[in-house]
């Protein structure tokens, strides 16, 4: 299964919970931003979409 995590960073206030909320390392903190570093692991659980308070993160299958 091929999933797509992207995040808007328009949106993105830098909370870190998506990156918090990952238990697969998908999602980083780079600087001051978080980046999508490993999306081969993502599972597509949507734990970092559904934390995100701003909905900046989509995830596609």
């Amino acid at each position: 299964m091929v999933v797509t995590v992207k995040i808007d960073y328009s949106c993105c206030t830098g909370c870190r919970k998506c990156v918090e909320a990952c238990d697969y390392g998908v999602i980083e903190w780079f600087e001051d931003q978080p980046i999508v570093t490993n999306p081969i692991n993502c599972s597509a659980c949507s734990k970092c979409k559904l934390i995100c308070p701003v909905e900046a993160i989509s995830v596609k299958k």
